[in-house]
């Protein structure tokens, strides 16, 4: 691969495993307990798999280039030094890797605290052999986290009115009353809106598609023809105001 080719970024995901032990005859040894690379194996069955891949950025490739076995969630002090063990054998065979991307798993949000911390920049960045490598969360869950929150919270925007004193709340009631306001016209699929999405279960939750299709912008501009028509008072602008 040419120079530009080799420049990266490293995605790590956990995954629920069968709890199950083997003998391997390749390394006379007991297979599936808890293993953890350079800190050692532990004498618990492992229940969770931590994987590491490499994807490229200028082109199109990916290779999974290392995996961790635990019992339970991995803690994020021990995922620090698997960030640092990672990005290192990535380097050695030539690889640039200028970014991690991960979920926003609690012990995850945790690690990436820790590892800026130490950059001492005050930025979603930590310094590793003099590089500065950029902390990305998974942006198919950070909007699926969005609409979850949106679920239970309200929230307040800027006005786009400068003489106007009054907040701008944007509330799921709104989207409910879009929902109710299209069903007689039987039209919904203009907006892609179900009864699925106006009352997720738990797993519905979970998935990516529903949330996009929610947070999308036929149901922003389904909320706008209801405001320019006088009929409902909804959201006026969507820019977030910061508090």
């Amino acid at each position: 691969m040419s120079e530009k080719d080799l420049y990266c970024c490293l995605l790590c995901d956990k995954m629920l495993i069968r709890e199950n032990v083997w003998f391997n005859h390749k390394f006379d040894c007991i297979e599936g307990f808890v293993n953890l690379g350079s800190q050692g194996r532990i004498w618990n069955i492992a229940n969770h798999a931590l994987l590491f891949m490499v994807h490229g950025l200028h082109r199109k490739w990916k290779q999974p280039v290392a995996y961790y076995l635990s019992h339970g969630s991995t803690k994020a002090e021990m995922l620090v030094q698997f960030l640092k063990e990672v990005p290192d054998a990535c380097q050695n065979v030539g690889l640039h890797v200028v970014a991690t991307v991960c979920d926003m798993g609690t012990n995850n949000v945790k690690a990436m605290k820790l590892l800026v911390s130490t950059g001492g920049r005050g930025e979603p960045f930590f310094q590793f052999q003099n590089q500065a490598i950029a902390t990305i969360y998974d942006p198919p869950h950070l909007l699926k986290c969005t609409h979850n929150l949106f679920l239970k919270c309200d929230l307040q925007f800027e006005s786009e009115h400068l003489d106007s004193q009054l907040p701008v709340i944007a509330k799921w009631k709104h989207i409910e009353k879009l929902y109710k306001r299209n069903e007689p016209f039987m039209i919904r699929s203009l907006y892609k809106l179900t009864d699925t999405h106006l009352a997720p279960v738990t797993q519905c939750t979970m998935k990516v598609s529903l949330a996009a299709q929610v947070m999308s912008h036929t149901v922003a501009a389904g909320i706008y023809a209801l405001v320019s028509s006088g009929k409902e008072q909804c959201l006026h602008s969507f820019r977030f105001h910061k508090k």
